[in-house]
């Protein structure tokens, strides 16, 4: 081989080696670049998670408890903030690695105190790109989460129920709780014996979303929400007609408000029997039957044997977070005692104490000029916080809390939310499942200012918590229609399911033979979902959806679009009595209402100038959880 060949080859050869080289290099630089990509990617969507799951922790605790200062209890980190960066820690993002300039930050949203944005970062690590000189970069993500309104039942504003006076008026219904003792076919779905049913209270020891309290029922009490506003002299909470206290039947009933307000409503004045009450309706229709608080209808009950009554318990909790019960604060409990009221026209002794110390004493009511001065858990309102009952002869024992001086200005509440629960015990106020205790408990609950005459507050809210038990007397009149409100939904429920469960309904003589029940949207119509909706016949308890032992009454999958069913029909045999009727209706995506028009209502259809009496338990809830992201 000649010399200027061995030159070329081996020029050839030096160009290859740098060729390698250089393609080498590329292909390392190539797949590094590509790792660092992946490493950066893999950081991202890290963030992106922990942020989420950070946002989602957290954001329960809005608006209350956003910082660490507001933790509650105090040092709990049961805010906002301090759940935020736990949860982001769990997910490999702990702000004390300032290695990796970890960052985790909660931030309120403006004009949204149910959200939270939730701010995650790091530094992504290079390692091929080092030697190009590329530096760790930073990588952030920010989510948003959100938590629904609850659902509240009952009835729009400050009150829930109704009194003697506003019965048939303004108000159509009032709320009702049961002995342990009575049939759950007569209407309550929870406080009777469970008779082979596993239903209990959404709130209560048993379903595991409250904490053990030996003072109240293990299974639960009704629950109602107040929320008393930022602006005003602060609120007060009161019970109307605290004491269970059966006062006859039918036109041997009272009829009157026992009124330290209003001397027309006092009840010994004579104008309390059903044909002459003063508000000048004589009951529904003027029939005299039903228009009254319906407290010794108890079927076998003798109203003779104290062991038939039931003590009331009324319990104060101020409300930290609406998720998390055992945060709640125990301010008050009340606690009245039974009276057989029968005796209500006479000129004393018109009470028998039926439970308690001091069981088998009478209770005179005692007046100032025109207006009584004591007894008012009878017919009237009185304050949970401060009634003691000091002349009602021992039938009422309050409890107070170191806690509930917290919440008082002036002797009222501050703003805030508070959640009164109401039990029902044995006629000594010993149990909760009192073999004798048949009592058809009859109240109403309320929000006022705390000025010195207890004004209406306009803009205080009380509602019913997940579930209410009311009991309604009614007159369909000659179109043989009545409707009643029963849930207020907001538009943040668009696109999602609500379920509407609904006990009893229907148990009554339609002069047709046909009732029919109608759930109506804010507009007044049949509410109508193009998505279908399903309705179920589940019998005797709610657990009965789950383990698919319910009938179909109407279906989705058939074409089905109104929530509508038939409660009782009897030309083919058809009734609710006793059975829970579970009804799954798609909210429209359009669901858009004009402001504060929200509520939807029940409607009963039956047979022209039916009049009639029921007492129903309803349930609202999300199909689904409240909590989620926002896009």
């Amino acid at each position: 081989m000649g010399i200027a060949t061995r030159r070329w080859l081996r020029g050839k050869a030096g160009q290859a080696i740098v060729l390698l080289a250089l393609t080498g290099t590329l292909l390392i630089g190539g797949v590094g670049v590509a790792v660092d990509l992946a490493v950066g990617y893999m950081s991202s969507i890290a963030a992106e998670r922990a942020a989420a799951a950070a946002a989602l922790s957290g954001v329960i605790f809005m608006p209350g408890q956003f910082t660490s200062s507001q933790a509650v209890p105090t040092g709990s980190r049961n805010d906002a903030t301090d759940r935020a960066v736990d949860e982001a820690r769990r997910n490999g993002f702990d702000p004390a690695n300032t290695q990796e300039g970890v960052s985790v930050t909660a931030a309120a949203v403006p004009g949204h105190t149910n959200e939270l944005r939730v701010t995650v970062s790091k530094q992504a690590p290079v390692f091929f790109m080092e030697i190009f000189g590329f530096k760790p970069y930073p990588v952030a993500r920010s989510v948003v989460a959100a938590y629904l309104p609850s659902i509240s039942l009952g009835q729009p504003g400050s009150q829930i129920g109704s009194s003697l006076s506003e019965l048939g008026k303004s108000k159509f219904f009032f709320t009702r709780e049961e002995g342990w003792a009575t049939n759950r076919t007569e209407g309550d779905a929870y406080t009777p014996t469970p008779g082979g049913s596993a239903d209990v209270h959404q709130l209560s020891f048993t379903n595991g979303t409250e904490p053990k309290d030996t003072t109240v029922s293990d299974r639960g009490g009704y629950d109602y929400r107040i929320t008393v506003p930022s602006s005003g002299p602060g609120g007060v909470v009161q019970v109307y007609n605290a004491a269970f206290a059966p006062d006859g039947t039918g036109t041997s009933a009272n009829f009157c408000d026992n009124s330290n307000i209003d001397p027309a409503q006092r009840y010994t004045q004579g104008n309390c029997s059903s044909s002459s009450r003063s508000d000048g309706l004589g009951g529904i229709s003027g029939t005299g039957g039903n228009n009254w608080l319906h407290e010794d209808d108890t079927g076998p009950f003798n109203f003779g044997t104290a062991a038939n009554y039931s003590t009331m318990r009324y319990t104060l909790y101020r409300v930290n977070n609406s998720f998390i019960r055992a945060s709640d604060e125990l301010l008050s409990q009340l606690t009245v005692y039974p009276i057989d009221a029968r005796n209500w026209k006479a000129t004393s002794k018109q009470y028998t104490i039926m439970g308690g110390p001091n069981a088998g004493k009478t209770v005179d009511q005692q007046y100032s000029g025109a207006l009584p001065t004591n007894m008012f858990i009878y017919h009237n309102w009185i304050d949970l916080t401060s009634y003691s009952g000091a002349s009602d002869n021992g039938l009422v024992n309050l409890r107070t809390t170191a806690a509930l001086e917290n919440y008082l200005m002036a002797g009222a509440l501050t703003p805030g939310t508070y959640r009164l629960r109401v039990d029902s015990l044995d006629n000594n106020g010993n149990t909760f499942a009192g073999g004798s205790t048949g009592g058809h408990k009859a109240y109403a609950v309320r929000a006022v200012n705390g000025d010195l005459n207890r004004t209406a507050c306009a803009t205080c809210q009380v509602a019913g918590w997940n579930e209410i038990c009311f009991f309604t007397p009614f007159d369909a009149g000659p179109g043989g229609s009545f409707k009643m409100n029963l849930f207020e939904l907001t538009p943040d429920y668009a696109g999602l399911t609500v379920a509407i469960d609904i006990f009893d309904v229907g148990d009554i003589s339609s002069s047709s033979g046909k009732v029919v029940i109608n759930i109506l949207d804010p507009s007044g119509a049949v509410a109508t979902s193009s998505q279908g909706v399903n309705i179920y016949d589940l019998g005797s308890q709610r657990a009965n959806l789950q383990g698919g032992n319910y009938s179909v009454i109407a279906s989705a999958q058939n074409g089905n679009q109104t929530a509508s069913f038939v409660a009782t029909d009897t030309s083919n045999g058809t009734t609710r009595n006793g059975h829970w009727v579970h009804i799954e209706f798609p909210v429209p995506s359009s669901y858009n209402p004009p402001p504060g028009q929200y509520w939807w209502s029940m409607q009963y259809q039956t047979g022209p100038g039916t009049v009639a009496v029921d007492t129903v338990t309803v349930a609202v809830g999300l199909r689904g959880g409240p909590v989620h992201l926002l896009p």
